[in-house]
């Protein structure tokens, strides 16, 4: 495992309850989640005694979440609600609070963009959204998100009261996740808002590169909008290894600076 900076064990425990693979029983009792050169306790319930786990738990349910949820590469065409993904890109993360509300912050927000792999160049926005709850590292504080983003603001912490019951599907229609009188449209405006300031206030320079698994919540894009834009709730994020240097001589000696998270 690399650096835990991110895990949503309500999400990961309603993804285990969904597999059927008898070569690999429920986890119950507590999992150990690296942290560095420490590690944390993460309870995924059960109705077995508490008892440790090594870390390599973690690594055999994310086993099971790919092989019963095939998450799809973010290089995808389009994705639906509910669908898993796989990401490894450079996200710059902060937290954040309500526009009209005061700290603590209470929301993590992670920005990037996925390059297109397809023959027209183009880029998708990303933009994932979870509860400060699940974040295992000390982050900068981006506060307020803007004005206009107070059903964003409520769709994520509804997403996190729904994980805590176990809820893991979202509603087609986000509208009725949280009840607004604004049009999808209008969410997706909302969404776009956050991406544009969070990619103005921190461009890639100011990223690491992460990977990990999320679910999709929105997948907008033209016509309406300038470029795609994808939405969706964390599972697991970590710290990506630094990819090897292109061999060149424009490059030898040249390494990528990353500022740290906090």
């Amino acid at each position: 495992m690399h650096e835990l900076i991110y895990l949503s064990e309500q999400k990961l425990r309603a993804s285990l309850l969904g597999a059927t693979d008898p070569r690999f029983p429920l986890l119950s009792g507590s999992l150990e989640a690296p942290l560095g050169p420490v590690t944390a306790q993460v309870s995924l319930g059960g109705s077995a005694p508490t008892t440790e786990v090594t870390e390599t738990a973690l690594e055999r349910a994310i086993r099971r979440l790919v092989k019963h949820h095939a998450p799809s590469s973010m290089d995808s065409p389009s994705f639906r609600p509910n669908q898993w993904i796989h990401f490894d890109l450079d996200l710059a993360l902060r937290t954040a609070h309500e526009d009209s509300g005061t700290v603590p912050d209470d929301v993590a927000l992670f920005v990037g963009t996925s390059p297109s792999s397809g023959p027209v160049a183009a880029e998708t926005g990303v933009l994932l959204c979870g509860s400060v709850q699940h974040l295992r590292t000390q982050v900068e504080s981006a506060g307020r998100m803007g004005s206009d983003t107070s059903w964003l603001h409520e769709m994520i912490a509804e997403i996190a009261r729904r994980d805590a019951q176990g809820i893991g599907v979202i509603p087609e229609f986000l509208t009725e996740l949280v009840p607004s009188r604004r049009s999808i449209g209008s969410v997706e405006e909302a969404a776009y808002g956050v991406h544009l300031w969070m990619s103005r206030e921190y461009p890639p320079r100011k990223r690491n590169r992460m990977q990990g698994y999320a679910k999709v919540l929105i997948d907008a894009g033209p016509p309406d909008f300038i470029h795609r834009l994808v939405v969706a709730t964390p599972l697991l994020v970590e710290i990506a290894p630094q990819r090897p240097a292109r061999e060149g001589w424009w490059r030898r000696g040249v390494g990528r600076s990353r500022n740290a998270l906090s």
